[in-house]
Order: structure tokens, then C-alpha cells, then sequence
């Protein structure tokens, strides 16, 4: 036996770690997804009852241009009159048809369940696809909708799935504010000093209680008659914002409520 080898210490090292906090944190992120797309599920079951009658009225006027067109066909060769007839209602087939294209496109986007994925958002584009998507809706229910969003828009780092979801929700509840009809707007601008980007929704419906305020945005928490809402889209709206590194702030008062979004421009 060498000399280093009767100076040297035989044993074991153990090293020991508490994953319970781990096993935690990943049980909350799970939930936390599970309830991001239980609100989505719900605000999609909104949004496909009035996307139907919204697909369903142009498909109607393809429907009826293009038999119009072959009972003016089975006569014979069209004349000078019919051919420039065509032209017309061939251009009003092929807008409605791109119409119908990008309602679908935007509700198959949006029904998606992925994992967050983010880049760069073009905010009036996405701004715009919640107007395409709940337009109908507003009209059915009365509401007048003013769009109030800037030109020229920096992008922004964000999941563009996630945003329209937000979107979508304080929409619907403004929606739900108004009963009785009134006016949404849907505004953003950009704050250049602040280097951020803010979106409001405003609408002109019955209020948030003052002793409701705080609780808004707690999950469950929900001021609506039972089946009406489980008190998930407030809360996801919050959650979804802050993991933008953004902030959402409200006014409330009888006949007016805004929700502020701010973002990082």
C-alpha cells in the first residue's frame, strides 16, 4: 500500500434533495394548461354557434349566384348582358367564398390546442380576426362595434394564440355586459414613451359592483346566473398577460367598463 493510499479517507457521499416543490410547480403548470384550454373550449362553443350563421349567409348568395348563372346557361350561349352579369356575381361568389375561407381559418387557429409558442405578433392583425370571429355575434345581439386601432403598430413578443384568446374573452364579456345592445370598442395604440402597446375594451353595458373589483380575476369567480360561466375567462386573461410580462388594469362604473391591456412593445 502506497503512502497516498493510507492518507486518503474511504466512504460515501450522498446528496439528498426535496422534489416536493418540484412535483408542485409542475402540477400547477399543468393545471394551468388544462384550465387555459377548458376556457377555450368554452369560449369556441360560443363562438361556433354564431360562426355558423355567419358562414351560412354568404354560402347562401354563392349558392344562389352560381345556380342563377346554370338556368342562364341551359337557355344557350349568353349574350353580351349575361357575360357582364357574370363577371359581377363571379366577383361577389369569389369574396364571399374568401370570406368563409378566412372565418374558418381563424376559428381552426384558434380551436388549436399547442403548447405556447412565441414570436413576433402583428397586434391589428390579430386585433382584426377577433372582430372577423365575433362581428356577427354583435350585430345579432344589437351592439354597435368602433374600431379605434392605430396604423403603424411595433410588433410584439408573444403567443398569438394566447392574445386572441384574451381578445376573445373581454369581448364576450362585454357581450354579456350589454343585454339590452350598446357600443364596444375595441382601440389600441402605442405608447412610445413607455415603449408598449395598449389595448382597450370598452363597452357601454351595466357595470362591474365595487365589491367585485378585487375578485375579478380569481379563478371561479363569477358574478353570472348559474350556466352562464364558471369564472375562468377573467382569471386566463390575467395569467396569459402577466406571462407576457404585461399588466391588466379596469374602470368600472354604471354604463362604462374598460379593460386596459398593456403590453412590451
Amino acid at each position: 500500500m502506497t503512502l497516498w493510499e493510507k492518507n486518503v479517507e474511504t466512504g460515501w457521499v450522498g446528496f439528498f434533495r426535496d422534489l416536493r416543490r418540484l412535483r408542485k410547480l409542475e402540477r400547477e403548470l399543468s393545471d394551468q394548461a388544462s384550465i387555459l384550454h377548458q376556457d377555450k373550449m368554452m369560449s369556441l362553443g360560443r363562438l361556433s354557434a354564431s360562426v355558423v350563421h355567419e358562414i351560412n349567409n354568404p354560402l347562401f348568395g354563392v349558392l344562389n349566384y352560381v345556380r342563377l348563372m346554370i338556368r342562364i346557361l341551359d337557355r344557350g350561349v349568353p349574350d353580351p348582358e349575361h357575360i357582364e352579369k357574370f363577371q359581377r356575381y363571379l366577383n361577389l361568389v369569389e369574396n364571399e367564398t374568401e370570406r368563409c375561407s378566412n372565418i374558418i381559418s381563424s376559428l381552426l387557429t384558434f380551436s388549436r390546442k399547442s403548447e405556447p409558442a412565441f414570436g413576433q405578433v402583428d397586434i391589428k392583425t390579430l386585433l382584426n380576426k377577433c372582430i372577423l370571429l365575433s362581428q356577427h355575434k354583435l350585430e345579432l345581439s344589437n351592439i354597435r362595434l368602433v374600431s379605434k386601432i392605430d396604423d403603424n403598430l411595433p410588433l410584439i413578443n408573444g403567443d398569438s394564440n394566447q392574445l386572441q384568446q384574451c381578445i376573445i374573452n373581454l369581448v364576450f364579456n362585454a357581450m354579456d355586459a350589454m343585454p339590452d345592445g350598446g357600443t364596444l370598442t375595441l382601440a389600441c395604440m402605442h405608447i412610445k414613451e413607455e415603449k408598449k402597446l395598449a389595448v382597450r375594451v370598452e363597452d357601454t353595458g351595466i357595470g362591474i359592483k365595487k365589491e367585485d373589483l378585487s375578485q375579478i380575476f380569481e379563478p371561479f369567480f363569477t358574478t353570472k346566473k348559474e350556466g352562464y360561466g364558471v369564472g375562468l375567462g377573467l382569471s386566463t386573461v390575467f395569467g396569459i398577460i402577466e406571462h407576457h410580462k404585461g399588466t391588466v388594469t379596469v374602470n368600472s362604473e354604471p354604463g362604462n367598463t374598460a379593460f386596459m391591456l398593456h403590453l412590451p412593445a
